[in-house]
C-alpha cells in the first residue's frame, strides 16, 4: 500500500513516463508493467554528482533513469528486442563479474526489475534496506546480498508496445 501511494505521488510529480516495460523476478509467475521515468539529472554528464549516470528503483512500479540511458535502451531493444517469452537476465547473475565486460543496458534494467521484486516483497522496508546496502554494490561478501539478489533474479520482458513517449521518439529520429 505504501508503494502504491509513493508510486502515485511519483507519477503525479513526473508526469507521463518515457516508456513502460515488462519486468519480474524469476520466482514470480506474472509479469508486471513498470513505468520508466527519465530525467536529465540522471544523464551521464549531469551536473548532479550523486544522480549522474544512475538508475534507481523508487517503488515496486517506478524506475528512474537518465534520458541518455532511456535512449540507449530503446536503441538496444530495436536491435535485439526482449520479450516475455525471451526475457533478458543478467548473464552469470552479476553485472560486474570478474572476467566479463560491463553489462548491457537491458541487463541493467533486468537488475532493476530484481529490485522491483524486492520492493514488492519488503514494502516500506525496501527503502531502508536499499539505502543501507546499495552502496556496497555486487560482490562476494554478506553485505552484497541486496545487489546480488537483484542481478540473480531480475527479468526484463521488453518495452510495452505503444508506450514510448514522443520526446524519446524524436531523439531516436535525430540519430
Amino acid at each position: 500500500m505504501l508503494h502504491d501511494l509513493a508510486s502515485a505521488w511519483l507519477r503525479n510529480l513526473g508526469g507521463k513516463p518515457c516508456f513502460r516495460i515488462y519486468g519480474k523476478a524469476k520466482t514470480e509467475s506474472d509479469w508486471r508493467v513498470i513505468d520508466i521515468f527519465a530525467t536529465h539529472r540522471r544523464d551521464i554528464f549531469s551536473s548532479w554528482p550523486l544522480w549522474r549516470g544512475t538508475c534507481i528503483t523508487w517503488t515496486s512500479s517506478v524506475i528512474a533513469v537518465g534520458w541518455d540511458f532511456a535512449g540507449a535502451l530503446l536503441n538496444e531493444q530495436i536491435r535485439e528486442p526482449a520479450s516475455r517469452e525471451h526475457p533478458v537476465e543478467v548473464i552469470g547473475g552479476r553485472l560486474h563479474a570478474p572476467g566479463r565486460g560491463p553489462g548491457t543496458v537491458s541487463e541493467v534494467i533486468a537488475h532493476e526489475c530484481g529490485h522491483i521484486a524486492q520492493a514488492r516483497r519488503l514494502g516500506g522496508l525496501y527503502w531502508l534496506i536499499g539505502a543501507a546496502f546499495t552502496r556496497f554494490r555486487e560482490g562476494p561478501r554478506w553485505r552484497n546480498w541486496f545487489e546480488n539478489q537483484a542481478s540473480e533474479t531480475g527479468q526484463f520482458g521488453g518495452i510495452v508496445n505503444g508506450s514510448v513517449c514522443d520526446e524519446l521518439m524524436h531523439q531516436l529520429r535525430d540519430l
